[in-house]
């Protein structure tokens, strides 16, 4: 194999995510030219609808994986938490690289009020920023997720459906559209963001314990025919840790049967000699733990999902 083509989207955070697949090949010593290959999706194409109503579930998944059994592309690389839970006929996650910050991060206009509440859920860092009081605050995200942990964690916010790259989405906000939005941390550092645009905002971590994550935010995953020689490369650069959290929080989604179109999410780390998993589904959630391990991590995922199923109607 001469080269590898790294299929990806077009937006900067995209290109951003698939110079890390090949900075990781150069750390490991593959020795082997590398060619971005960029691929437009009607994800990316309909912008003025949420996603739910744009087309199944992988929207940004399905093109791709469709370019990789046609031999357009060796690869795929995707941000971990837009996978759709079953993979098309003969492909393979041949690595995932190491995990980001998988916090959410709420943004204001510098100087601007925030929900009320936020003082109590990230401390220290508010003490600066003014509370609303009466009047809603306005959230943009079209994460249901999301959605519905604003709800659960703030007075008086109202969620309001927002589309768009990272930069659009800060644009769509200094326009003074909607009062903050939230956005995953791990794509706002891949990009620079917060050193760049922060005379223009306040940036606010929002702690996993309270707000969970997506199910694999902060997970870059590399997609490919199994089997093949771009899929035995990929061994080289995969991270075993995060590949431990990203089997065991993908399994807490197959036994919910949630998507990543779903109000859904699951976070699994390692603490000590251990592992932790906190599940979400509509609202509800249960944290678990056990023994280090990928079989004892996906019976605690299943666990976990068997507990929150009854709660949810399900």
């Amino acid at each position: 194999m001469d080269k590898i083509r790294i299929g990806t989207r077009g937006s900067r955070l995209a290109l951003r995510q698939a110079a890390l697949v090949q900075e990781a090949f150069a750390k490991v010593g593959v020795e082997i030219e590398t060619e971005i290959v960029i691929l437009h999706t009607k994800g990316d194409k309909v912008l003025d609808r949420p996603l739910s109503e744009v087309g199944d579930k992988g929207i940004f998944v399905s093109e791709f994986e469709q370019a990789l059994l046609e031999g357009q592309i060796d690869l795929a690389v995707h941000s971990a938490k837009d996978l759709p839970m079953a993979l098309a006929k003969g492909l393979t996650i041949a690595a995932v690289l190491k995990r980001a910050d998988v916090r959410d991060v709420l943004i204001v206009p510098k100087g601007a009020r925030v929900p009320q509440g936020t003082r109590s859920l990230c401390g220290a860092v508010i003490e600066e920023a003014k509370e609303q009081s009466q009047t809603a605050f306005v959230i943009g995200t079209g994460s249901r997720r999301r959605q519905i942990q604003a709800e659960q964690v703030w007075n008086s916010v109202v969620c309001q459906n927002i589309r768009g790259n990272v930069e659009s989405r800060l644009l769509k906000l200094m326009a003074n559209g909607y009062d903050g939005i939230l956005l995953a941390k791990a794509g706002l550092d891949r990009l620079g963001i917060s050193p760049l645009w922060q005379e223009q905002f306040s940036f606010y971590p929002l702690p996993p314990e309270q707000f969970l994550p997506a199910a694999c935010q902060g997970i870059i995953a590399v997609e490919t025919v199994q089997d093949s020689q771009a899929a035995a490369l990929c061994q080289a650069i995969m991270d075993q840790e995060t590949n431990l959290s990203f089997q065991v929080e993908r399994e807490a989604l197959n036994q919910l049967a949630a998507d990543c179109s779903e109000p859904a999410a699951a976070w699994c780390r390692k603490e000590a000699n251990r592992l932790v998993l906190d599940v979400m589904y509509a609202g509800n959630r249960k944290t678990l733990d056990c023994e280090l391990g990928i079989q004892n991590g996906l019976e605690m995922a299943q666990k976990a999902a068997r507990l929150v199923k009854p709660i949810c109607g399900m």
